[in-house]
């Protein structure tokens, strides 16, 4: 409790002696242990406060086609702008790969949130890299998944 809560609930007591006085501790120290990772199977974490159906998750597996290496660096620069809005509403997993000097991509993996595998889909047709012809959406796996336990990235 800050100081000056403290300080104003003593200065309430003499004007209330019959009241039980709160139990009033300040300290400094920190917990001895880390706050411990979110697990999805708590209960608690079902529980919604909306009206909107929950979101699932999805691990996306998405090749490249035949000699789009070329085409996927030129548009990289768009496609990162692009997942800018995706991060930011929590539906994509942040912070892409660090760029080594000679990439050797054969595709990209992602891990999306949506209410179902069709709404993922539309997500990546409107991607540039599946409008520049990088992708091969056609061949792309988007696989259901749960996660039993989270930790910050």
């Amino acid at each position: 409790m800050p100081p000056t809560l403290t300080r104003a609930l003593s200065s309430l007591a003499p004007a209330f002696p019959h009241a039980r006085q709160p139990f009033l501790r300040t300290t400094s120290k920190l917990p001895s242990h880390p706050p411990r990772p979110l697990s999805l199977n708590n209960p608690l974490h079902s529980l919604r406060t909306m009206s909107t159906a929950p979101k699932k998750e999805f691990l996306c597996i998405l090749p490249d086609k035949p000699g789009a290496l070329a085409k996927r660096l030129e548009v990289r620069p768009s496609h990162l702008e692009g997942v800018k809005p995706l991060v930011a509403s929590g539906r994509h997993a942040r912070r892409p790969p660090r760029r080594r000097r000679n990439p050797s991509f054969k595709g990209s993996m992602m891990l999306a949130q949506a209410e179902n595998e069709a709404e993922v889909r539309k997500i990546l047709e409107n991607d540039i890299y599946t409008r520049s012809g990088v992708w091969d959406l056609e061949n792309a796996q988007i696989i259901p998944f749960k996660s039993a336990v989270r930790e910050q990235l």
